[in-house]
């Protein structure tokens, strides 16, 4: 996986702090896409810090062959925004591999299917 980093507003101190953490917290997304070829998805990790809040928004944009999936958190530290945006990136990305796969138990899936109803419970009810 390919990683491009952008910062706004930020001094070097926080730059450098910002890349050291998102690159600890890459494994836990790479471990998820080992089905796919290390050249067809593309991480963009964009921090921008707001002086007036003194607050950081971090923006992780997946890029992958199938579908492109975007997380973005605010905070007033930069660690809980990185880790915030990960976790609502890495829920996305099994939501995505499960519907590749065809997989019926992931819990948005499951409520979806729930809904249809069995069109041969639908005879058997009104036969009796």
């Amino acid at each position: 996986m390919e990683i491009t980093f952008f910062q706004k507003n930020l001094n070097k101190k926080e730059e450098g702090s910002f890349v050291e953490y998102v690159n600890q917290k890459v494994p836990a997304i790479e471990q998820l896409l080992t089905k796919f070829s290390q050249d067809a998805t593309l991480l963009k990790v964009s921090i921008e810090k707001f002086n007036k809040h003194d607050a950081f928004q971090v923006e992780l944009c997946l890029t992958m062959p199938t579908k492109t999936l975007m997380a973005t958190e605010a905070s007033h530290q930069i660690t809980r925004a990185v880790d915030l945006s990960k976790d609502r990136l890495v829920a996305q990305i099994k939501k995505q591999i499960a519907g590749l796969r065809h997989d019926r138990s992931h819990r948005s899936i499951r409520e979806e299917t729930a809904k249809v109803a069995d069109p041969l419970l639908v005879s058997d009810e009104l036969l009796q």
